[in-house]
């Protein structure tokens, strides 16, 4: 393609970090959250839960549209209401696993490449067990591993934004997803991608170009997209994504 491109983002509380995009590759920085395994003394409760003993796939777990801090908002009246299959304590607790909260995680940032290693405008990112590079970003580090292989127990946002071009004139706009555990994805501050609840590897893909009059988006109009990731529990953590969608500036937090 031949060009060069500066993309801007930031995490939820963190300062705004630089972002490139080449021909080739596509950057994006995020913020990782750790938190301590539920099963430790001062532990977070909605990691490593046991909940009912089935780890089903949960859609509908978060509401349609993306809470006014950013962030997705538990889709309960009451904490009473909340399925043990979900395996989260609370609202309260649920509010913590994306933004900073002293005493009950530990942040830092965090950047995954997508690559187009065939030119054909598809960016990929795989950190899974089918290619041996499953995503465990904060072994040994911040709280530690919990005594296990591995730390399990983390959240991963990125927040930036991308403009709707004229359909006609491309190929189809699309992100695809698969991994483990919850996964959200929000554009234009409208759920796309719903991939709850502590489950096996689950996949998605979206054509956006389809669900562009539900979610709002007007030609030549620049929005909102934010991604946030979470893994729960000891066995496996993998992240692979695909998009053909090219993230813009402006810097915002």
């Amino acid at each position: 393609m031949g060009w060069t491109r500066r993309i801007l983002t930031a995490g939820l509380i963190l300062s705004a970090t630089a972002l490139h995009a080449q021909a080739d590759k596509l950057e994006l920085m995020g913020t990782l959250r750790d938190f301590k395994s539920g099963k430790v003394s001062g532990g977070h409760p909605d990691f490593e839960n046991d909940g009912n003993g089935s780890y089903p796939l949960v859609t509908g777990m978060v509401k349609a549209t993306l809470g006014t801090d950013g962030a997705p908002v538990l889709n309960v009246n009451r904490d009473r209401d909340i399925p043990s299959g979900w395996r989260v304590k609370s609202q309260a607790s649920f509010g913590q696993w994306f933004k900073n909260v002293d005493g009950v995680n530990k942040s830092i940032p965090h950047t995954i490449t997508l690559e187009d290693s065939n030119g054909n405008g598809i960016y990929r990112y795989e950190a899974s067990i089918h290619n041996g590079k499953s995503f465990f970003p904060i072994d040994g580090k911040l709280y530690g591993n919990d005594g296990n292989n591995h730390n399990f127990h983390f959240t991963y946002t990125i927040h930036t934004k991308f403009t709707y071009t004229d359909p006609t004139k491309r190929s189809p706009m699309t992100f695809n997803f698969s991994g483990d555990d919850d996964v959200w994805v929000f554009i234009n501050k409208k759920l796309a991608v719903d991939l709850g609840g502590v489950h096996p590897e689950k996949s998605t893909s979206v054509n956006i170009d389809s669900l562009a009059s539900q979610l709002g988006l007007e030609v030549g109009k620049t929005y909102d997209f934010d991604f946030f990731y979470c893994e729960r529990h000891t066995t496996q953590s993998n992240m692979t994504i695909e998009t053909t969608m090219q993230f813009l500036p402006p810097l915002y937090d």
